[in-house]
């Protein structure tokens, strides 16, 4: 069973409170000192100026949150997070102008003071902002903060990798180096500095063992058997892996690539999303399946009569899937096929014409309103509105054999529309779900709430026009 490193939690957990505090500083300073006084004319008392304060704050940390400012890596580029603080602040503010300049009587302000709150704003968030990541820095360059990392393999390509990850700068600590099979060279220098710290096949328990933050590949010869095996002993630890990119065209499609720390190396199976990011989507799924459902709870208590009218049976379909994390849940949908379809035929696809949907279930199908009730599976936190589709425990066990990668789409929850089911219908084959799979690992590498946003309306379209059987 993996070891949770509470010293790690607690390490990140007060970077993040001190980006909290700088930012709550700085925003109780440029509030004060320039909308401040028009509020002390208007309002009654220090209470409620406190409170408009209080408010300020809670949005911008809101956003700063959704949008991944409270990262700890003391590596993480300055510039880009000045520039993404900026956008954030700046976007902001231009919403709140508009608003005032259609109804200037609610917020009482000039907009050229909410543009000297904003200059003060940024000015001092850049202040903070750089004045805590040196002293990160610092810290880092004095030993503190720095990522365990460990190398699988033994060769050149290894002894290279370490010398740039032995440079105090790029926030690595080098523990050891880990054989990628049998009878690799222990020749080198660098491996009388550093331990082995075991073999390859037991990468998962040198990862929790030793606390292990990130662990690069390097393998001289870019052997497709290997790396697979070393991603799936890997599945499922809270660790970053890099690899050379001559080894890119084994996991096309599901690596982001970036130059780190003056090494071309390719990052996989990264944290798919951050703690800000799943709160974001958390947060939109509540939304967005409330809309959905009780507004328009009338039409679907409709929808449950004309099945119980047209065939026998209950009104739900409930089965077993498999969800984030291999956790298997009961996904609902409205019956679309008579009941008790599978019993003669045992676990199949759908197809086409398929004479066990019923001809309410083709309706449902055609505008995909036999997904409503996954809606309530939302609500509970099996599911998400976007994400790849869950699939049955029979189907996964024959997929994860067909396609190695196939775990990684239970790195996040699944959804009830994805970009793959907005590409493609209905799975009814084989050959479905492996196009599908390069939509799903799309998405995967590229979530993002913007992305959801598209899916979400590219969905809406394709129920509209009827194309969803």
């Amino acid at each position: 069973m993996p070891q949770i490193n509470f010293k790690r939690n607690i390490k990140y957990w007060f970077v993040v409170g001190i980006l909290l505090t700088g930012d709550s500083i700085v925003g109780v300073f440029a509030f004060l000192t320039s909308v401040g006084e028009v509020f002390q004319e208007h309002l009654h008392s220090s209470v409620e100026i406190w409170s408009m304060i209080a408010l300020n704050q809670l949005i911008l940390s809101g956003l700063f949150y959704a949008n991944g400012r409270y990262r700890v890596d003391p590596t993480l580029s300055r510039f880009r997070e000045i520039q993404s603080l900026t956008r954030i602040t700046l976007s902001l503010i231009l919403v709140v102008i508009v608003f005032n300049e259609m109804q200037p009587e609610i917020l009482i302000i000039e907009s050229a003071v909410l543009l000297t709150y904003w200059f003060y704003l940024v000015a001092g968030l850049i202040i903070s902002r750089m004045s805590i990541r040196m002293v990160q820095k610092a810290l880092m360059m004095r030993g503190y903060g720095k990522k365990n990392t460990i190398i699988i393999g033994t060769d050149n390509h290894a002894m290279e990798i370490a010398d740039h990850l032995e440079v105090e700068s790029t926030g690595h600590e080098l523990l050891g180096f880990v054989r990628s099979r049998n009878g690799d060279s222990d020749d080198s220098e660098k491996l009388a500095a550093y331990p082995i710290l075991g073999e390859m096949r037991n990468i998962r328990q040198i990862i929790d063992d030793h606390h292990i933050n990130e662990v690069v590949i390097a393998l001289e010869r870019p052997e497709h058997s290997r790396l697979l095996e070393i991603l799936t002993k890997a599945n499922g630890a809270p660790v970053s892996l890099r690899i050379i990119p001559d080894m890119y065209e084994v996991v096309s499609g599901l690596a982001k690539t970036e130059e780190l720390y003056g090494l071309p190396l390719v990052e996989i199976n990264p944290e798919i999303l951050t703690v800000q990011q799943r709160f974001a989507k958390r947060l939109v799924d509540i939304v967005v399946a409330t809309i959905v459902v009780v507004p328009a709870l009338p039409l679907w208590l409709l929808v449950a009569v004309a099945i119980k009218i047209e065939s026998k049976g209950p009104v739900l379909y409930r089965q077993k899937r498999v969800g984030q994390n291999g956790k298997r849940f009961v996904i609902n949908k409205f019956r679309s096929m008579v009941d008790e379809a599978e019993t003669v035929t045992g676990p199949v696809w759908a197809e086409a014409e398929d004479p066990r949907i019923t001809k309410v279930g083709q309706l449902l199908r055609r505008f995909r309103l036999d997904e409503v009730p996954q809606f309530i599976n939302v609500l509970a936190g099996n599911m998400s509105v976007v994400g790849p589709r869950p699939e049955r425990p029979y189907f996964v066990q024959k997929l994860v054999e067909e396609f190695p990668f196939y775990y990684r789409r239970h790195r996040i929850r699944p959804g009830i529309t994805g970009w793959a089911q907005i590409k493609q219908s209905y799975d009814s084959s084989l050959s479905d779900v492996r196009e599908k799979l390069k939509y799903d690992f799309f998405y995967i590498e590229n979530i993002s709430l913007s992305l959801d946003f598209l899916i979400m309306f590219r969905t809406v379209l394709v129920m509209l026009s009827g194309k969803g059987h």
